[in-house]
Parts: C-alpha cells; sequence; structure tokens
C-alpha cells in the first residue's frame, strides 16, 4: 500500500466530502485510517471568505468539527460566513509544492537566499512567528510549514530557542471564605450566568462583546485589567494600584468619560468576566447614565476560563513581554500602553492575517480608539518581546 496519498484517492475524498459523507467511510473507501483523511483535510483545506459584514469576516464553526470543510453543507451556497474547502486538485498541488520544497537542494551561497535568512533572523529577533514573516514578506513566495522544515534541519540563522514560545502558566487560585463568599457570589449572579449570557447575546443578536480579567503579579502589588473586545481580539488594559472593586470601578468609569456613553455602550454592550473578587458589583459596572442603554455584565461558571477563552489566549502575549511573578509595579501606564500597541497591532492566522487594530478601526472608528491610546505600528516595527521596554525602542 502506498504511504501517500494521490489525485485519485484525493478526488475520492473531495466528492465524499460533497456527499456529507464520515471521514471513516471515506477512509474504507480509499483503504485509509480515518485519522490520516483528518490530517489530509486540516493540512489542504482553503479557506473560502464569504460576503463581508460590518468589514468583518466570521468564521462558520461548522468547520471547527469533523469533517472540518463545508463541501457538503446544504447551505454553503446562501451562508455569507467565511469557510474551509477541500478540493482535490488544490490539495494535490500545495502538497507536490511541499515535497518539492523539502527535497530541492538549497544554494546557501544564494544571494537571494541569504538575504532572505537575514530578514527571518531580524524578524525572529523582534518576538515575530514564522506566520508573521510569511503573511508579511509574500515575495519569499514560501510556506510557513517550509520555513520550519529549514530551521528545523539548520538551514536558517535562527535556532529552535529563539522561536517565539506561548508561555503556558498556572490559573490563579482564589481563597474565599465559603459561607460568606458563597452567598455574595449568589447574589451577584443572579440574572448573570453563563447561561443567562448565552441567552441574552441570542436574543438581543449581540455581535460584539468584552471579555474581562486581570493578569496577577506578586501579591498584594499592582495587577492589570484587561478587556478582550470580541470579535476582534482587540485589548484595552489598565494597570490597577489594587486587585479591587474600586480600582475595577474607576478605570471603567475614566473609559466612559473619554468615550462617551453611547461610545462605550456600543464598543461594551456585554460583559464577560469570571468569578474574581474585584468583579463582585456588576452594578457599579453596568450604568451608563440615565439616557442609555445600561452594559450587562455576566460570570462564567465557576473554574470554566474555557468560556472566555480569547482573552486566555491573549494574555500568552502579555506574558511574552512580563513573565509570570513579574512585579507589575515597575512598570508605567506608557510601558502597558506601548506593549499593547504592538500586541494590537500584530497578525493573527485567526483573523485571516489581519490585526486587531485594523478591524477595531474599521468598525469602531479610528479616532475612538485612538481617544483611549491606541495607534498604527508597521509589521517590521513590532516587537513581541520584553526588550521592547529598552529605551532605544521607545519611539
Amino acid at each position: 500500500m502506498e504511504k501517500h496519498l494521490n489525485l485519485s484517492q484525493r478526488i475520492i475524498i473531495e466528492s465524499n466530502l460533497d456527499e456529507n459523507n464520515s471521514l471513516r467511510k471515506i477512509g474504507e473507501i480509499i483503504g485509509k485510517p480515518h485519522t490520516t483523511i483528518s490530517i489530509e483535510i486540516l493540512s489542504r483545506r482553503i479557506l473560502i471568505k464569504g460576503n463581508q459584514f460590518n468589514n468583518f469576516n466570521v468564521k462558520c464553526n461548522k468547520t471547527e468539527k469533523a469533517p472540518f470543510v463545508y463541501n457538503g453543507c446544504p447551505n454553503k451556497n446562501k451562508c455569507k460566513k467565511n469557510h474551509y474547502f477541500y478540493y482535490a486538485e488544490n490539495a494535490n498541488n500545495d502538497y507536490h509544492k511541499t515535497l518539492v520544497e523539502s527535497r530541492q537542494g538549497i544554494d546557501f551561497e544564494n544571494d537571494e537566499f541569504r538575504k532572505m535568512d537575514k530578514i527571518i533572523k531580524e524578524e525572529i529577533d523582534k518576538g515575530h512567528s514564522f506566520y508573521m514573516i510569511v503573511t508579511d514578506h509574500p515575495e519569499f513566495n514560501i510556506t510557513e510549514r517550509t520555513l520550519y522544515y529549514y530551521q528545523e534541519k539548520g538551514y536558517l540563522s535562527c535556532k529552535n530557542i529563539d522561536l517565539p514560545r506561548i508561555v503556558r502558566y498556572r490559573k490563579r487560585k482564589r481563597k474565599v471564605s465559603k459561607n460568606k463568599s458563597e452567598k455574595k457570589e449568589n447574589e451577584c449572579r443572579i440574572n448573570r450566568t453563563y447561561q443567562d449570557f448565552l441567552n441574552y447575546k441570542m436574543a438581543n443578536n449581540i455581535k460584539y462583546y468584552v471579555e474581562m480579567d486581570t493578569v496577577e503579579s506578586i501579591k498584594g502589588h499592582s495587577v492589570l485589567l484587561t478587556l478582550n473586545c470580541i470579535p476582534f481580539n482587540f485589548m484595552i488594559v489598565c494597570k490597577l494600584e489594587s486587585q479591587t472593586i474600586s480600582e475595577v470601578t474607576q478605570k471603567i468609569n475614566e473609559i466612559k468619560a473619554i468615550l462617551g456613553y453611547e461610545t462605550f455602550h456600543k464598543i461594551f454592550p456585554v460583559i464577560l468576566t469570571d468569578n474574581g473578587k474585584e468583579f463582585k458589583s456588576p452594578d457599579l459596572i453596568e450604568d451608563n447614565g440615565p439616557d442609555v442603554v445600561k452594559t450587562k455584565v455576566f460570570f462564567c461558571d465557576s473554574r470554566r476560563n474555557d468560556q472566555k477563552g480569547s482573552i486566555e489566549v491573549t494574555h500568552e502575549y502579555i506574558r511574552r513581554y512580563i513573565e509570570q511573578g513579574t512585579d507589575l509595579d515597575k512598570y508605567s501606564k506608557e510601558d502597558i500602553y506601548l506593549m499593547m500597541n504592538h500586541i494590537n497591532n500584530t497578525k493573527r492566522e485567526k483573523l485571516n492575517g489581519n490585526t486587531p487594530y485594523n478591524l477595531m478601526k474599521e468598525n469602531i472608528r479610528e479616532e475612538n480608539i485612538k481617544k483611549l491610546g491606541f495607534y498604527f505600528i508597521s509589521p517590521e516595527d513590532i516587537i513581541l518581546k520584553p526588550s521592547l521596554f529598552n529605551k532605544d525602542n521607545n519611539k
């Protein structure tokens, strides 16, 4: 039996996906394990953008699970969201292109290759990923997968240790007295549970909302209040002197004063947060004045950080600059905003190569985000490492 799939087998895969057959059945037809079919589809599927809504394309959640593509969906000609499709000819061409790239000899003395290697090293030193490099330099005409292959084989100047790592850190444990805290939690969570959030979002056709959390440092010292605007993954960060209700409320009110109540409600119609003690007075956050609809605050279920997973992922960008356990007192407000401007101007694969800043600008108006201290940074100037805080990098 041949180890690799050929064009005939890929055509069978495409036709069966069109008929909405399962991956297991497709595997049986061509004599391959269903896991092989799954890997083939995820590796070779292509993104087809739908019609734009508010200048932002929303990805269809159906492609998050098997069969991972939209080929057999009866609504594929009507739905306006972004979708993944599997096409046999494209998949076969991609396979052979990767095969050629990985097997062909590389002329290390070639000026073009050395120039590319120099640029890649410079970008990696700024904390850029291979995805960002491939996106920002289409003139390389190379895939992200091939760059990883070159790096693994030692063809590039950058080493494995130089590549940006997603820093994982332990979730914080909140120590509270059971009797009093449970009563307070039950009171503030009435009609504010995660299920209430889902029901409210569906009933009111909510497309924009904000995930709220805090990033802690040394106990008793400063913390960061983080506000992640969905679906753009645009992060607003405020330094708090202490992890208290009054500090959170004060920062939220400062944002309201800068934007105005109506604009604030447009960006913050709904806030989803966890059960931290600093968020236990949602009424103080919700009030937008007598003539403006209140912001609604909801709480995730206990120990379910995955229910606000986008903000947890964005926190990993913060950890590229500030390691866990670092005293946040030493960072100024200017340092925090400098960091967030670089993060918000970083291209994301999840956003189809766009940046949170550009998407936020197109949907909320640039003048509003500039009021909050945010601005555009070109891709070549992005730094995703602690060296950003060096004086030489502050412009």
